[in-house]
């Protein structure tokens, strides 16, 4: 097999894989039952939740053991074998070098920065990291989630629902990702991917590297135009850069045995090799943390947050019982917190009952089941851009202490909408985001 037929196979393998699962998690949920969420399988959210593990011995919501895991795969990868998850298996760089391969197909003409604005850009990737992580790491919520093109690709079977819910994602997605590589190959990798500015160093550090022959070289100039990062790999920029993604492409297009060729300086293997050993060393990590029970798609309930109802795990996948478990208590609180029926299911996933809003009764279960004692000393306001499009204005003022009236009016919205419907039932019908309220509350809270 060739090599660049083994990469297709790879790329769009991992791309398929992950979408489906998306697909699979809309319709099934996520928890020990279902399927993972699109965070649980992220190496980027063992960055994210590092100094909360570190520090508190918790997860952030929404994120397992499973991405730690991947993020040290990843890791080991990349000091071993370069950057091969950027240039191999990360779906994201996919979509964005199949897009621009595309556009050529339809006769769109590829573009490129001029040199000095295409140097300072690529530090722009490394400025999305930092405020990513501080933000993250200060909060203690994923904030990135709102804006990451990947989380929108893997809610794309939710409908327009998740659109409106994160509107910022989507353009992350279709202008940022898609459409902006008709134009400019990996535009995303290049000039905004955080998990690719945190591996950027580690790829100068790499064992294995794309490197020279000067005796073997003849100067041919084909290799530059096949690189997709815009490298020349003719001069020693390849060799010592942190932007080569291990794609093998410029080894690929060199007409001259041995003239460029990835090893070390002593060790050369073929771009087959380099593809087959990535592919064995990630799944193998995943088989070797599964085998000795570090692979965990779920995290739970941390104990300690089981004291403050309104800081629980408590998900659309969850049933009255999961919740009653959970929580550590009985069924009937649960029942009483919701203003639920004797009869409401008790083992069905709330996000699977008809005509039942999961996350409006997650929000109706927790405020419910809130001790007094913890009501009698206001406790500080959550993040606004944790807020849930389930949440009514009502619900709002209360939690944040503010006007409903003054965040429709900050907002832009009518001052006459309704204040007891859910703000992504209002925002469908008024044409709006749920991101304008949140921005709004944030703005006033100030």
């Amino acid at each position: 097999m060739k090599s660049s037929r083994l990469r297709i196979f790879v790329q769009f393998g991992f791309l398929g894989f992950m979408t489906w699962l998306g697909y699979r998690h809309q319709l099934l949920g996520g928890g020990p039952a279902g399927v993972p969420t699109v965070d649980a399988l992220c190496p980027f959210g063992g960055l994210e939740s590092l100094y909360s593990i570190l520090v508190s011995g918790t997860w952030l919501r929404r994120l397992a053991p499973s991405a730690m895991v991947l993020f040290f795969v990843v890791i080991a990868l990349t000091l071993i074998l370069g950057r091969v998850f950027c240039g191999w298996i990360c779906p994201l760089g996919t979509l964005g070098e199949w897009t621009s391969r595309l556009g050529e197909k339809l006769g769109i003409r590829k573009r490129e920065l001029p040199v000095k604005a295409d140097r300072v850009l690529r530090w722009l990737k490394y400025v999305v990291l930092v405020a990513i992580i501080a933000a993250t790491w200060k909060v203690g919520t994923l904030v990135w989630r709102s804006y990451d093109p990947w989380v929108a690709w893997m809610h794309l079977s939710a409908g327009w629902e998740e659109f409106a819910e994160s509107p910022w994602a989507y353009f992350s997605l279709f202008v940022l990702v898609i459409g902006a590589s008709l134009l400019i190959e990996r535009f995303w990798c290049r000039y905004l991917c955080p998990l690719g500015a945190f591996l950027a160093p580690l790829q100068k550090a790499g064992l294995f590297k794309v490197r020279r022959s000067e005796e073997d070289c003849i100067n041919c100039h084909r290799c530059a135009p096949s690189c997709p990062v815009r490298l020349d790999p003719e001069s020693k920029e390849v060799e010592n850069s942190a932007e080569c993604i291990a794609c093998g492409r410029c080894v690929e297009a060199c007409p001259k045995e041995k003239a460029l060729f990835f090893g070390t300086s002593k060790r050369r293997i073929s771009v087959l090799v380099l593809g087959l050993l990535s592919v064995a060393l990630y799944l193998g990590g995943y088989a070797a943390a599964r085998g000795m029970g570090y692979w965990q798609t779920y995290a739970g309930t941390p104990a300690k947050t089981a004291e403050t109802v309104g800081e629980a795990h408590l998900y659309g996948w969850m049933t009255v019982e999961n919740i009653s478990e959970a929580l550590g208590v009985s069924v009937d609180d649960v029942l009483a917190a919701g203003s639920l029926t004797a009869d409401f299911p008790r083992d069905v996933p709330l996000k699977n009952i008809e005509g039942v809003d999961d996350e409006e009764l997650l929000e109706r279960i927790t405020r419910g089941l809130e001790k007094p004692e913890k009501q009698a000393a206001p406790p500080t306001p959550p993040n606004p851009d944790e807020m849930k499009g389930s949440l009514t204005l009502a619900d709002i003022s209360r939690i944040w202490g503010i006007e409903g009236t003054d965040v429709l009016r900050e907002a832009g919205w009518p001052e006459d909408s309704r204040q007891d419907v859910p703000i992504k039932t209002l925002a469908e019908e008024l044409g709006k985001s749920v991101t304008e309220i949140r921005e709004a509350v944030k703005k006033i809270s100030k």
